[in-house]
């Protein structure tokens, strides 16, 4: 028996089909009838059958299947929820890219030509492997779609976003949130995050959000420290103390900015002209403090969280506190749920960001 591919291929060397014949059933169903290549050139190349088996996507093939598998082009089209004048077109569309006739007309509906014989068990492995193909894809899809990755400073997390995570899984049971706590400011392309919470400058152009407020640095020391070298009186004093860290760890802060601040530009100017230490990551600023190692530059909120005392408490640097996402990420829904928390949450705490004293203990009463 001549596969349908054969024949299709024989049909199509460089022809036109014939225009088909649509034919009323006796269901009222439309179906196509062809002139069986009779009247094609000897040849003329494969050029045209490539193409035309290339031009034949695979919806066609499912609606082949559904056809071929129900026997009536009328109860097919009311399972795909489609026309049966649009069924029956996209069936005469499949006919003419084989180059064969698929069906004929019986009283109860339709019944297959022995092409259609043929191209249906083709199709019910194409269907058996494309079933398993979008279950399997479905899995993989699904499970991204429910993980939320996020990004954020390692004080950031600690003091503010996990003690969160619990209100955040309660927006969905199928959540899988995945938090990378870092300073640095990652590649998107490669880390594949979500959300960002960044302070200082936004940076990636890909990235869309907006700012949600500014978060107060200030300098500290631990109560150890103090009571042996004594607290500075003036920025012209850092000089005398021993110093942790620089700027320079802190990849997001406005390089340019700093000299506008005079806390920086102080901070900056001390760390330079004495033997700092310099230690990474900038989370371990805060144990090195609590050791007692010298005066730090940190966000006020979480430093006096971690128990540090604040010197200096006039001279504050601001820096932009940022929320941004990857703007393909707006098509999974659990991103945006996330979004929307997050943004909820950042607008209702900028008063503890911006170190305010009340909000510092109304925080700690709900900690």
């Amino acid at each position: 028996m001549t596969s349908v591919i054969s024949l299709a291929r024989t049909c199509l060397d460089g022809v036109e089909m014939e225009s088909m014949v649509s034919v009323e059933g006796a269901e009222g169903e439309h179906f196509s009838e062809a002139d069986s290549c009779a009247r094609a050139p000897e040849s003329t190349g494969h050029t045209q059958h490539k193409s035309r088996v290339t031009e034949t996507n695979w919806d066609l093939f499912r609606l082949f299947f559904s056809v071929a598998r129900t026997g009536s082009v009328n109860r097919a089209a009311r399972d795909l929820g489609m026309s049966q004048p649009t069924l029956s077109r996209r069936l005469k569309e499949l006919e003419r890219n084989i180059g064969a006739p698929l069906f004929f007309r019986i009283s109860s509906g339709v019944k297959l030509t022995q092409e259609g014989k043929d191209l249906l068990r083709s199709a019910e492995e194409m269907v058996r492997s494309f079933e398993d193909f979008h279950r399997d894809l479905s899995l993989r899809v699904g499970h991204r779609s429910t993980a939320v990755k996020i990004s954020a400073t390692e004080g950031l997390t600690k003091h503010w976003l996990l003690p969160r995570v619990k209100k955040l899984r309660a927006l969905s049971s199928q959540i899988r949130l995945e938090i990378n706590s870092t300073v640095e400011q990652q590649n998107l392309a490669t880390s594949d995050l979500d959300l960002v919470i960044r302070i200082g400058q936004p940076g990636d152009s890909e990235l869309v959000g907006r700012r949600v407020g500014a978060i107060a640095f200030g300098l500290f020391a631990s109560d150890s420290y103090l009571a042996e070298h004594g607290s500075p009186k003036a920025l012209n004093e850092l000089t005398d103390h021993e110093l942790i860290g620089s700027m320079a760890e802190y990849g997001g802060l406005p390089s340019g900015r700093a000299s506008q601040v005079p806390l920086l530009t102080a901070f900056n100017s001390a760390a330079h002209d004495r033997s700092t230490l310099k230690l990474t990551p900038v989370v371990n600023h805060f144990a090195a403090a609590a050791e007692g190692l010298g005066l730090v530059f940190l966000p006020v909120p979480f430093a006096l969280a971690e128990g540090l005392v604040r010197v200096l408490p006039g001279e504050t640097a601001l820096l932009d506190l940022w929320l941004l996402r990857r703007r393909e990420s707006d098509l999974r829904k659990m991103t945006k749920q996330v979004w929307r928390f997050l943004e909820a949450e950042l607008t209702n705490t900028k008063s503890w960001f911006a170190g305010q004293k009340a909000a510092q203990k109304r925080l700690q009463r709900v900690a």
